[in-house]
């Protein structure tokens, strides 16, 4: 229970952070804490604040290669915050809600419109979004697939879990399909930067995960 509220604190001071650097403004983080409670219930388990502050971290790291590092930051807040594993809209929904609150925080029409297209991209990975900004983030929100073997490991546990209302033998099936989807792929990632530095490792991690199925 502490580390859950550690991890709230945390993330509360990331997202005041972004809303200044960003020059929107949350007054009272009503906004924030709305969204950082909704990654936070307790069948999440991927796609939570881990991962949340993972994004965060890549932002950061390859911020060279960002021609609007606002809409990136944006979007990795709002594309999952709705998440539901029994529905096939959360993109959508997810974007209906950046929509909705980002004016109020006082993001410009354009801005808001550029986030809720790339949260939209994110329903289909392979589409690669409108731009190499888009493709960064796509590349981003999968390098997950290409982690190590115990982290990538501890990813596919934690998405069983999120479909735990599945019975096993349509979870393996649906499973399957989406691993073999990947694995067909000339290329798993977007750009040459996270192709390179992940790529190799997520087919290792995708055929070793598909065989133990």
């Amino acid at each position: 229970m502490a580390r859950g509220a550690q991890a709230r604190r945390a993330a509360l001071a990331r997202w005041r952070r972004d809303m200044d650097a960003l020059g929107l403004d949350d007054r009272g983080g009503a906004a924030g804490r709305a969204l950082i409670a909704r990654h936070d219930k307790p069948w999440r388990r991927y796609h939570a604040l881990g991962h949340l502050d993972f994004l965060s971290g890549e932002i950061e790291r390859h911020h060279a290669l960002i021609a609007e590092p606002a809409r990136l930051v944006l979007a990795a807040w709002f594309h999952d915050a709705i998440y539901n594993s029994l529905r096939k809209d959360n993109e959508a929904r997810s974007a209906g809600l950046a929509a909705r609150v980002l004016p109020g925080l006082g993001a410009s029409e354009q801005l808001t419109a550029r986030v809720c297209a790339l949260i939209h991209a994110t329903a289909d990975h392979a589409s690669g979004g409108a731009d190499a900004d888009d493709a960064l983030f796509l590349d981003m929100d999968c390098a997950i697939l290409g982690a190590p073997p115990a982290v990538y490991d501890r990813y596919a546990r934690q998405i069983r879990f999120e479909y735990g209302w599945a019975p096993s033998g349509l979870y393996r099936r649906g499973r399957r399909a989406f691993l073999t989807d990947q694995l067909a792929r000339p290329r798993l990632f977007h750009t040459d930067e996270y192709e390179g530095e992940f790529g190799e490792q997520a087919r290792a991690n995708l055929a070793r995960e598909l065989e133990g199925l």
